[in-house]
């Protein structure tokens, strides 16, 4: 239950820039690092409200069962089939993967979609880098359509008002639990990830599951880490037809709580409650507008939040710089204003992005990127992938030469916000 009151969508009032995510229930601002957890805790449960839905509490009885297992690579390798059993007798498969060594070892959770299976270069995230990858196919207990509200894992948990996302999102901590049993995960070295809607999932784990040390959505883009507001493609704003929060609802109203159909061009008006007589999804595709934005701007939040709700952890999102789809745009525009929250906390390295060229996949070079960021982050290890943070960086330089280049530097540009972090010197 929600110890905090928000308005309803007619009492909302325009915010016409990324919102300050700085600013308390009672309008007054966060000041000090030591007000976050409670900071953050509000915006959480803003989340719910307007676009996750409400989710049960653990249930706290997940077990698991090896059903299978073999060695693979040489030896180098185990592969096991587990099932997974939680809540009311509840239970789904996931297919394991990790390295046949000694001691503990990080673990890649990963939504997949059905009939999926395998990273695209696991020996090498497996075998060489030492990474375990657990994944799941997140459909097998609530549907990938409009009858997913009503499946097994809904009717399990009939008071929670929670949209797919959540579902699934909620259903991968039941496996971050599971991993956390065996005697080969280490628990301070678990990553979610998850591609395009399944980026979207990952984050609502992370977000909501702090035993997520790193949040790794791909191709997410609308609902995950692009931008509701913002849209375009890699040459900037307005230079793509984007997914929008109003498009979104109309094919996939069964994603999100009630409230999230509200916001948006809608070419329908199906929502998470009414949206069992929609028929075919695909069918939505024709009634849809992509690409133009209406009651965005009411929204008391946008998607640097998803962002923010996992510091002082860490982020990195992937995405092909082709993937108009997803707001590429918005991605980076959000990812800049996130860091507000990033550098605040002290922590201006857990906030990172991978951009590759390319189209709507989740490709090698995304997961190179993945385990590149893991290692630095979990064991200091130093990249040469292209990631891009956006620390001080000017330490190293004369303080002239610092000054002209902190002038002129990108990272100074609000063109989107207009607020700073309260610690923050201009």
């Amino acid at each position: 239950m929600s110890k905090y009151t928000f308005p309803a969508f007619e009492d909302l009032k325009p915010i016409n820039e990324l919102p300050d995510p700085f600013i308390k229930p009672d309008g007054t601002r966060v000041s000090k690092p030591e007000e976050w957890p409670e900071q953050r805790e509000y915006l959480k449960q803003m989340l719910e409200h307007y676009m996750y839905g409400h989710a049960p509490a653990a249930p706290g009885n997940t077990t698991g069962e090896v059903l299978f297992s073999r060695v693979c690579y040489n030896g180098k390798a185990i592969a096991e089939t587990v099932k997974v059993t939680f809540g009311p007798g509840l239970s789904f498969i996931s297919e394991i993967l990790r390295p046949a060594k000694e001691g503990k070892v990080p673990v890649i959770t990963w939504n997949q979609f059905t009939g999926r299976h395998g990273c695209p270069d696991e020996e090498e995230v497996v075998v060489r880098r030492g990474y375990a990858v657990a994944e799941f196919d997140k459909a097998e207990l609530a549907a990938d359509d409009a009858s997913g509200i009503t499946g097994p894992l809904a009717s399990a948990y009939p008071e929670a008002d929670w949209g797919t996302i959540a579902m699934w999102g909620w259903l991968q901590s039941r496996l971050v639990d599971y991993v956390l049993t065996t005697d080969w995960a280490d628990p301070e070295k678990i990553i979610a990830t998850g591609h395009s809607r399944g980026g979207k999932v990952a984050l609502y784990c992370a977000i909501y599951d702090d035993r997520v040390a790193i949040a790794a959505p791909n191709g997410s883009g609308c609902g995950g880490v692009g931008c509701y507001r913002y849209l375009g493609g890699r040459m900037g704003e307005g230079t793509a037809v984007c997914e929008t929060a109003g498009s979104m609802a109309d094919c996939f109203p069964f994603w999100w709580a009630d409230e999230f159909g509200k916001f948006g061009t809608r070419g329908q008006t199906w929502t998470r409650s009414t949206c069992a007589d929609m028929g075919n999804v695909f069918e939505s595709f024709q009634k849809m507008i992509m690409g133009k934005t209406l009651n965005e701007n009411l929204m008391p939040f946008d998607l640097h939040f998803t962002r923010i709700l996992m510091a002082p952890r860490a982020i990195i999102s992937t995405d092909g710089l082709s993937d108009t789809w997803a707001n590429t745009f918005g991605t980076q525009i959000c990812w800049r204003a996130a860091q507000e929250v990033f550098d605040f906390l002290g922590v201006p390295r857990n906030n990172a992005m991978h951009m590759r060229d390319g189209k709507h996949e989740f490709q090698k070079l995304d997961w190179y990127a993945i385990v590149d960021f893991a290692d630095e982050q979990f064991y200091g290890k130093k990249t040469e992938n292209n990631i891009v943070f956006a620390p001080d960086g000017f330490a190293d330089q004369p303080a002239p030469m610092a000054a002209v280049m902190k002038k002129m530097d990108w990272r100074n540009d609000r063109v989107h916000y207009s607020w700073r972090n309260p610690l923050a010197q201009d």
